[in-house]
């Protein structure tokens, strides 16, 4: 017969598989949803499950930030797609700010992550293109090229600033692959890389945080393929 204490460490454990069950069917699952508000162009908020609100990030796009050129164009835009109309959230992640990182779909199917990109009101967020799957990754990424080519939106700039960049103060240029295809930058880094051991994240010289690593917790490794083949990930906020 279990002793009391174990009984209560088995339900407890019940309990936290019910609710970690329930948390990714509902981030696996579509959810029916209606916009409320446009916060910027690329989040938005919603109310879903018969009352109850939350915030959204748009899935795969990263829109200009308050200040930038286009800031005010891309919401706009956004708010003309979306807002006050019944969307399906296609979700699968949260992000760092407990908001649901989400594929927003309009009545007849369409992308509005997508639209934003092809009417060149947001970038392709590289930094988180592998959360996508294949086809959408290569959907976004033609979309961006196809709005950099003629000058739509944001890129009528000569020079325009990547919203990350803006956020931490980095400046990183546009990196092209052989095929006129806009690519991370990091793709093309060979060099050393500096992983944190609390963290498990990998960072490269260019990382807001690259030197923010304290000594205890740094450790140097020659390449990424090195430091990802001993358990670490690149970090998400790298040029």
């Amino acid at each position: 017969m279990r002793s009391n204490a174990s009984q209560r460490a088995f339900y407890s454990f019940l309990i936290l598989l019910l609710i970690t069950t329930s948390a990714w069917l509902a981030l696996a699952d579509t959810q029916a949803a209606k916009v409320l508000v446009v916060k910027d162009g690329d989040t938005i908020a919603v109310v879903v499950n018969g009352g109850r609100q939350t915030d959204v990030r748009l899935e795969g796009i990263d829109a200009p930030e308050h200040g930038q050129p286009f800031a005010e164009a891309s919401k706009e835009h956004l708010s003309g797609l979306v807002l006050g109309k019944d969307v399906s959230l296609d979700c699968a992640a949260t992000d760092e700010y407990r908001r649901l990182v989400c594929k927003v779909l309009l009545a007849n199917g369409e992308d509005a992550d997508l639209d934003q990109i092809k009417a060149g009101m947001a970038w392709h967020y590289k930094q988180f293109q592998r959360l996508q799957s294949a086809t959408d990754r290569a959907a976004y990424g033609a979309a961006e090229d196809e709005a950099r080519r003629a000058h739509i939106g944001l890129w009528t700039d000569a020079q325009p600033v990547q919203p990350q960049d803006f956020r931490h103060g980095t400046r990183s240029g546009i990196c092209l692959d052989n095929s006129d295809h806009r690519i991370a930058c990091s793709d093309t880094y060979e060099g050393p890389v500096r992983a944190n051991r609390r963290s498990g994240i990998y960072h490269w010289p260019g990382c807001p945080n690259y030197d923010d690593i304290a000594e205890h917790n740094r450790i140097e490794y020659p390449n990424a393929l090195a430091a990802e083949k001993a358990g670490y990930r690149a970090a998400r906020n790298c040029p």
